[in-house]
């Protein structure tokens, strides 16, 4: 499952003045993307000014970000329609390269996506704001990792301003590769605090409680969230996160028997490595 819970949204500016400009319209663009407040967010950016690069990638987050939630592959679509077009300056060029990675990343096509990234990364690497360091320690991650990132991704977590989430959470996930299941409970935690109703967390949450031995909680959250996405968006991949992971916990014949359906064979292909 971590495959797509580690889709990260990413974003950020060069320089402080302009970062100060345009932090306030970021800031409530992305509080809404992380509250799931997909047609809010996309209203908001429609509002920006014309000349602030940062709203054609805002806008191809919010679309990674709602596939990441709803599933609709359509949004895939529109995410790249809207980072390739993209005129940007500054920091937000990188940013625009690693989104389309991303993506790229989801549809399969690795060998753009790894180009991407790592051109990305190397703008990232010659920066040392606080933010520029937690982003490149993300990309490290799939590379050689030192402490130094490490602690770059923390401090980005801890510090940041607008992208403290999207730090903490991978942050979480590495742990979770770590096997430090308690400690990545913890920040799942801390972010449910945050966004208490957040569908994607809560599913991390129950990944954590079921690696520390806690299953009834786990099962219950995740009981939760097929009810939940039942509604929201069936047949989509959280909805079958949901599915296969009732199935693993609890080993019912009910769960078990959903997977058997041509829904879920349609889906398969999509769904994350470990379920």
């Amino acid at each position: 499952m971590a495959g797509y819970l580690k889709i990260l949204i990413i974003l950020t500016i060069l320089g402080i003045g302009v970062q100060t400009i345009f932090a306030r319209d970021a800031e409530s663009v992305l509080d809404n993307i992380y509250k799931t407040n997909y047609n809010k967010a996309f209203s908001e950016i429609s509002l920006m000014a014309k000349d602030d690069s940062s709203k054609c990638v805002l806008k191809g987050i919010a679309f990674v970000s709602r596939f990441d939630d709803l599933g609709d592959t359509l949004d895939l679509d529109s995410a790249l329609l809207a980072l390739k077009n993209c005129k940007t300056g500054g920091f937000w060029e990188p940013l625009r390269l690693y989104e389309i990675s991303l993506v790229n990343s989801i549809l399969g096509n690795t060998l753009k996506s790894i180009l991407e990234a790592r051109n990305a990364a190397l703008i990232f690497e010659k920066l040392e704001d606080l933010d520029s360091k937690a982003f490149y320690a993300v990309y490290a991650y799939y590379n050689p990792f030192t402490e130094s990132n490490l602690e770059d991704l923390k401090n980005g977590f801890a510090n940041s301003p607008l992208f403290s989430p999207i730090f903490g959470n991978t942050f979480m996930w590495i742990l979770y590769d770590k096997k430090k299941y308690a400690e990545s409970l913890e920040i799942a935690n801390a972010l449910l605090k945050r966004y208490p109703k957040h569908p994607i967390i809560l599913q991390n949450r129950a990944d954590m409680l079921f690696k520390l031995g806690k299953v009834q909680e786990a099962v219950s959250i995740y009981k939760e969230s097929e009810a939940l996405y039942a509604k929201r968006a069936p047949n989509s991949i959280r909805y079958w996160c949901a599915v296969a992971n009732l199935a693993k916990m609890t080993g019912d014949d009910f769960w078990k028997e959903k997977l058997k359906s041509v829904e879920y064979k349609r889906i398969m292909h999509w769904m994350p490595e470990g379920i």
